[in-house]
């Protein structure tokens, strides 16, 4: 196994068997996200990504970190509070609860302050001492592309707390274990001399040599041709928009206008084009979205050129071979999380359509941090932060396919001494497989504790206190005891405890449900909440009342989210409304979510398929005033849903059922 391929599988052996907090980090173009998205695809956690800024959290598949958290984005002193006040819908911290894995991309842009909300939060909701409530959080960045964005007064207030503008310098991080794993494998470039030349900008020491060799790549006023596919990366967004303005009015002919398609909740700061395309035959353009077909036509990043527009449908020429591609409008999705049972679903917000083109004569490097360019002007002399030149150069795959609009000099290639003292202490922090060992049995004793926690219990017997009126003294004080003094030898007599306590209020809530169900929905639903946690939490006691714990064990009991115990259990007590249309609707959902080759949860969740089975909604407008569904999929998915409900009407009520109108 070569150097990389033990890195990655580093990486994933802590984030699959243990909740250590991991510091992914490596030089642009090492495959970070890369590994986020297999990540993503495997990975057996209830997971959320999010990121800093809304076009990271679009290329990461996630939600921003302020969207998310619903956080301020204002300067947040820390209060030093073991919890704190949470005002979030019981769906939310229903979700929080449930998370077990936090990936928070492009972490270099975060701020401290914001790791210690998170931190406070998640220790409230999950009402743990854990650092993040118990969490795992995978942090994916390099600390020498950009820097948090934050300003001089916003600064003022909170350098009073933190040693720096960092993650590193929030306090959780200062009394939380963590590892560093670094991706070393440089896949962008090739060109060993381009290479160093990059580590060495990076490393912010660049020798006279590699400054020289740098420089061979001036070019006083160079001007590509119209065949020439370059695109110029700036500081400024004012310089980036005069040299598109400049070339795309240069060029004569008919403009072609295309506006975008917004439906729902998509924030503007997370637009990948502009939502009024100007385009030109001849304009140069660079790809906003890979493609996801099999011929892999086109990526996130790649150059071209209009060669004609026809109807909605634009032609555009790119590579080497000049081969041609045919562009039409696709659909950006606004990811948002929500429960379903007891998973975590991502679900579609909204949606942004449009042409994936925007002009490329000039970016800015902030825009550009993520992609890849085969030719590129760079133009870093007025650099004026941390990062900004070594992102800019490392956009590049090569040094031959760069231009230096002018000369770099070495007060051009801008670090941060905190950066740099940071990753030498940092580097110590590579873990071994003798710390890997430790971490794996650091998460045992946390999932065994978790097995004993009756915290969420309490919370949900609110309202039911008489079906254990001695909780608190034969389950949460017996329970503390335990946690104090952990032993896995002692976990069966223990789980066997429990399993018979948690077997006598299930028996209680059994026999008082249908009064609870009769005396409103509010308090059914409250009560289904607490019967799916008993039963979820009885099955995995009855097993290690028998059988030792072991992580395994203890993981393929709580994520086998196909189990039909805790289902079909439930569906005896608390039926829903409507249920052969639910499994009508459900069936429906699967089957479109296959053809559109999307995750079921992304078109409904099976908490929104419920609510339509129960409303029964006969007109798109009813539709669309269901929650979970909105204006945007009640026009999309409406005629399919509002037949399948006449249908289902019909066949119950007879021929003679009454026909509405759809509109």
């Amino acid at each position: 196994m070569n150097k990389t391929n033990k890195e990655i599988a580093l990486a994933c052996d802590y984030l699959e068997t243990t909740n250590t907090l991991v510091f992914l980090t490596g030089k642009a173009g090492t495959g970070k996200t890369t590994f986020l998205q297999n990540l993503r695809r495997t990975s057996k956690k209830k997971l959320a990504i999010v990121a800093p800024t809304g076009v990271a959290a679009l290329n990461a598949g996630g939600m921003t970190i302020h969207s998310f958290f619903q956080l301020s984005f204002g300067p947040v002193i820390p209060s030093g509070k073991v919890k704190q006040e949470v005002y979030y819908s019981d769906e939310k911290k229903e979700l929080l609860a449930s998370l077990e894995l936090l990936v928070i991309d492009e972490v270099s842009m975060v701020r401290p302050d914001v790791l210690d909300q998170i931190d406070l939060i998640l220790r409230t909701i999950k009402d743990s001492s854990y650092p993040f409530g118990g969490v795992q959080l995978l942090l994916i960045g390099d600390l020498s592309q950009l820097s948090p964005i934050i300003r001089d007064e916003e600064w003022a207030v909170l350098n009073r707390y933190y040693a720096s503008p960092y993650f590193f310098s929030s306090l959780v991080m200062q009394k939380t274990p963590y590892v560093r794993i670094e991706l070393s494998e440089v896949f962008r470039q090739k060109e060993q001399d381009f290479v160093d030349i990059l580590n060495e900008v990076r490393n912010q020491v660049i020798s006279t040599s590699s400054l020289e060799l740098l420089n061979t790549r001036y070019q006083r006023d160079f001007r590509p041709g119209a065949e020439d596919p370059y695109i110029t990366l700036t500081t400024h967004n004012g310089i980036a928009q005069q040299i598109n303005n400049e070339y795309i009015e240069a060029i004569p002919g008919k403009e072609f206008e295309f506006t975008a398609t917004i439906n729902g909740d998509f924030p503007k700061d997370a637009y990948p084009t502009e939502t009024t395309l100007k385009l030109k035959v001849g304009a140069q353009v660079m790809f906003v979205k890979n493609d996801n077909s099999a011929e892999k036509l086109y990526y996130n990043g790649k150059i071209g050129t209009v060669i004609k527009v026809e109807d909605r449908m634009v032609f555009v020429k790119s590579g080497p071979e000049g081969k041609e591609i045919a562009v039409e409008a696709l659909e950006w999705t606004n990811v948002k999380y929500q429960m379903d049972g007891e998973s975590i679903n991502e679900t579609n917000a909204g949606s942004f359509i449009q042409i994936p083109l925007k002009l490329a004569w000039a970016i800015t490097i902030h825009k550009s941090q993520g992609l890849s360019f085969d030719k590129a002007i760079i133009d870093v002399s007025e650099a004026f932060t941390h990062g900004q030149t070594y992102v800019a150069l490392s956009r590049c795959r090569s040094l031959t396919g760069m231009v230096l609009r002018n000369p770099i000099s070495a007060k051009n290639i801008i670090g941060d001494p905190t950066v740099a003292h940071f990753n030498k202490i940092a580097s110590v922090l590579e873990p071994d497989k003798r710390r890997l060992e430790e971490d794996q049995e650091q998460y045992r004793l946390f999932l065994l504790s978790e097995l004993f926690n009756f915290e969420p219990l309490r919370s949900r017997l609110q309202g039911f206190e008489s079906l254990a009126p001695d909780f608190k003294k034969e389950i949460l004080e017996v329970a503390e005891k335990f946690s104090k003094q952990l032993n896995a030898e002692r976990s069966k007599p223990a789980a066997s405890y429990f399993l018979d306590k948690l077997t006598r209020i299930t028996e209680n809530l059994h026999k008082q449900l249908p009064a609870y169900i009769d005396l409103s929905k509010d308090r059914a639903l409250k009560a289904d909440q607490v019967i799916t946690w008993l039963m979820q939490r009885i099955r995995v006691l009855e097993y290690f009342s028998v059988n030792p714990f072991t992580t395994a064990g203890y993981l393929a009991l709580t994520t086998d989210k196909d189990s039909n115990h805790d289902r079909s259990y439930l569906k005896a007590l608390n039926a829903k409304p409507n249920e052969k249309l639910y499994e009508q609707i459900l069936s429906w959902r699967d089957k479109t979510a296959a053809k559109e080759k999307v995750m079921p949860g992304m078109i409904f969740s099976e908490k929104t398929v419920a609510a339509i089975a129960e409303k029964l909604p006969a007109t798109i407008k009813a539709l669309s005033s269901v929650k979970g569904v909105g204006p945007p999929k009640a026009t999309q998915y409406g005629h399919d849903l509002i037949m399948l409900i006449r249908a289902y009407e019909q066949e119950l009520k007879g021929p003679a059922a009454e026909q509405s109108s759809l509109f």
